[in-house]
């Protein structure tokens, strides 16, 4: 089968050299994702890159010193990777190549002009040198109730077969596109801190959330599948499925989302920081996802609750304006890009230089009212997990 869709990672240093390369292969039929926009595209952007890095036949690494030191086209090769696109190097200059590009299949386009460049690829995806998997039929699937423990039946959770894999699918909440109060403004909040951005309006487009953290019984199949390692305390956890899922790492929620996206062919990822803090507090910029003023009542905080996780959707009082649960308390979620990561872009992270931290948001069952505002911006050593830290979905539209 002859690919149709190309993702093309570069340098770019390279770019006057790619245009006419692109140019060439669209000109033979191919449709081609290729990009400029390097670090001024914006976290929108950043979405669009991942969705089409994973979603694409064939990912073309055009090889060159520069992007083989480039960790955003490092980055990306790691998505592809993880998401098993057929990958195809293509050496433009002399480059010192090793680890597991040695194993693939190489077009040679050294020195060689962008339109000949582009047979060469051209001839490998059309003539089968690259063998180009069928891409996977996917059945409707098949309902699977039985696998939901009875509360997650109650909120609404679905249980179905995809191919032979059990899978628990949340309930979502759907959240409009516009502009909301993002940040945190001291006149309103006095416990605003120096982590979190001065409050300004924020445009975020139309997205679709889990209404609930993701719990032990969904997180459960991934396990089982192979796609996630079980996490630390594995066995307790799973003798309370309908409980949020803990001492989960970034990388975890990385990986579970991508199992979940490959499974179903559904765009599931983890939320942005705009994404959670819209869904978590609506538009008008309100301190807790109620409002204004502290309950204990309303989440499951070391002041209101139990000392511990507790089964998600127990705290309806603490709901955000657009009915999302337990996004104050409970669990402390994954959330954004990891300022470490090239998916960084300025503007997402006002102020800040990047590190080797990703972000919490939401506060958890051991923390108290002052890290479940909604503006709170926890940061955790990204391959750190422990008793508090969960994961809520995103099903991008």
């Amino acid at each position: 089968m002859a690919a149709t869709t190309i993702f093309i990672s570069h340098s770019s240093q390279d770019n006057e050299w790619c245009r006419p390369f692109v140019a060439a292969l669209q000109a033979k039929g191919f449709d081609v994702w290729y990009d400029e926009q390097g670090l001024t595209g914006g976290s929108a952007w950043v979405t669009s890159l991942q969705r089409e890095a994973q979603s694409r036949d064939v990912f073309v690494l055009v090889v060159t010193p520069e992007s083989l030191a480039s960790q955003w086209c490092q980055e990306e090769l790691q998505l592809a990777l993880a998401t098993r696109r057929n990958i195809l190097p293509m050496l433009h200059k002399p480059a010192k190549v090793d680890g597991f590009l040695l194993t693939r299949q190489w077009i040679d386009a050294t020195g060689a002009a962008p339109e000949v460049a582009a047979e060469r690829v051209a001839a490998a995806l059309l003539h089968g040198a690259l063998p180009i998997e069928e891409k996977r039929e996917r059945r409707p699937p098949t309902d699977l109730p039985q696998i939901l423990p009875e509360w997650l039946a109650r909120l609404g959770y679905t249980g179905r077969l995809y191919d032979q894999t059990p899978v628990i699918i949340p309930p979502l909440v759907a959240i409009p596109a516009g502009a909301f109060l993002m940040g945190s403004d001291p006149r309103r909040d006095p416990d605003t801190n120096d982590a979190e951005t001065l409050m300004r309006r924020v445009e975020v487009a139309a997205f679709q959330i889990a209404r609930y953290p993701l719990t032990v019984a969904e997180y459960s199949w991934a396990v089982q599948a192979g796609a996630i390692k079980q996490p630390p305390d594995w066995e307790r956890q799973l003798q309370r499925p309908h409980h949020p899922v803990v001492q989960t790492t970034w990388k975890n929620a990385i990986a579970y989302t991508a199992w979940l996206a490959d499974l179903t062919g559904e765009p599931w990822r983890v939320p942005t920081e705009e994404e959670w803090e819209k869904a978590a507090r609506g538009v008008d910029g309100r301190i807790f996802p109620w409002g204004d003023v502290w309950d204990s009542s309303r989440a499951n905080t070391e002041e209101g609750g139990p000392g511990d996780t507790t089964p998600v959707g127990m705290y309806p009082g603490g709901a955000s304006p657009y009915g999302v649960m337990d996004v104050a308390g409970n669990v402390q979620e994954w959330v954004g890009i990891p300022p470490s990561s090239p998916m960084y872009r300025p503007g997402v992270y006002i102020g800040e230089e990047p590190d080797n931290n990703g972000y919490m948001a939401g506060g958890s069952w051991n923390e108290g009212p002052l890290y479940a505002r909604t503006a709170r911006r926890g940061q955790f050593f990204m391959g750190n997990r422990d008793e508090t830290t969960g994961i809520r979905l995103v099903l991008a539209q």
